[in-house]
């Protein structure tokens, strides 16, 4: 997932500046409709990941007989892995939807002039500011969300070419590793599920006015 999200949040709030108002809205259904499918695909990337983990725990819960919960784990780290791929081609998606709006704002601009022009310009170079700090962090916990992958396979083929008791004890620092590095790829996924919540309700047009 090396692709994500609210980098179109800073958009959704400037889009009434250049459009004519059908497109204004045309565009910010279609973005928010985006954003919403994105975060429903954060909520089952960190389904996936922890289910993944809770099989990964039962191999070890059930060294005797552990090869039902490694088959379960092989499965749900299948899944796991589809739903990121989905996520990081949505997320990827949006990348070009907010270059294409980017472009649109300077052709804008060029047709401006006086106040109007200068406050469009300035509300333009903030929205892409925030625009880069947000793809900033989503391309981090794109990085996170790779590691944490590449661990879970490589327990994975671990434990392909030798399921046991003893090899599962062997094992025991290297899937712990990899337990903390999924960890740390569902709390960042959450702290952006969350701004990117905070900044929806700040900046949303079909909030009504009070």
């Amino acid at each position: 997932m090396h692709k994500i999200l609210l980098p179109l949040l800073a958009l959704v709030l400037t889009t009434s500046l250049a459009l004519p108002s059908s497109e204004t809205a045309e565009r910010a259904r279609e973005m928010t409709t985006n954003l919403e499918k994105i975060e429903a695909l954060i909520d089952k990337t960190v389904k996936e990941l922890r289910e993944a983990l809770e099989q990964l725990t039962r191999i070890s819960a059930e060294s005797d007989k552990p090869r039902d919960a490694f088959e379960d784990y092989t499965d749900q780290l299948k899944d796991y892995k589809d739903v990121q791929e989905t996520l990081s081609d949505r997320i990827n998606r949006f990348r070009t939807v907010a270059d294409e709006r980017f472009k649109d704002w300077e052709s804008d601009l060029a047709k401006m002039e006086g106040d109007l022009k200068n406050i469009s310009q300035d509300r333009m170079n903030k929205a892409k500011k925030q625009y880069e700090e947000v793809d900033k962090k989503v391309r981090a916990i794109g990085a996170k969300l790779t590691k944490a992958v590449d661990k879970l396979q490589e327990v994975q083929t671990y434990f392909t070419t030798e399921l046991n008791a003893a090899s599962i004890q062997a094992a025991s620092k290297v899937t712990d590793a990899a337990k903390k590095s999924a960890d740390d790829v569902m709390q960042a996924l959450e702290e952006m599920k969350s701004d990117y919540k905070q900044l929806k309700a700040d900046t949303a047009e079909s909030k009504a006015k009070e």
